[in-house]
């Protein structure tokens, strides 16, 4: 027997028997059920708008290294970057980065230790926690510090706005 590809079946493109009628469902006394509640499947939360300031993550540059973890800092100048959290608290999921106001100055070697290390994640939020209490002493530094250049002290204004960390008001 021969093997034939595919070909589109008559039944499929018009019915077998156009006078067959299709039968409607009878409702049998005492078969009657009450209607269900329709639940709304649960709707996905939209994304927060992410709060990005360039120039707040480039201030790091040449900055010390505030996460300082033992054994692992190398406290290099030169390799010093703004350090992301990792908790879902401050806006980290899946691909997302958390918001640059919840980020610190960390050298490279930090700065692995806290996104690739082997550290329990209790751990390395201890240390970001600590660290980031620092980096919120040097922005009111830098905010408050009239020989600091005006988009520096706009950049610490702008992040200890947002963690309603600012001296005087509610800080």
């Amino acid at each position: 027997m021969k093997r034939t590809g595919f070909k589109p079946r008559a039944h499929c493109r018009e019915p077998r028997d156009p006078d067959r009628v299709r039968a409607t469902p009878t409702v049998t006394p005492g078969a009657f059920r009450a209607p269900q509640s329709v639940v709304a499947a649960p709707v996905a939360a939209p994304k927060s708008a992410a709060h990005r300031n360039a120039h707040l993550r480039e201030m790091a540059r040449g900055m010390p290294c505030l996460l300082r973890v033992p054994g692992v800092c190398t406290q290099d100048r030169a390799t010093v970057v703004c350090c992301h959290s990792n908790l879902s608290i401050h806006g980290k999921a899946g691909a997302r980065k958390a918001d640059d106001h919840y980020s610190v100055w960390g050298c490279a070697a930090c700065h692995q230790w806290l996104d690739q290390g082997a550290a329990p994640r209790a751990q390395k939020a201890a240390a970001f926690m600590s660290a980031h209490l620092a980096q919120v002493l040097e922005w009111r530094a830098i905010a408050f510090d009239t020989n600091s250049s005006p988009r520096d002290r706009g950049a610490a204004l702008w992040a200890l706005g947002l963690l309603n960390a600012t001296p005087g008001g509610n800080g």
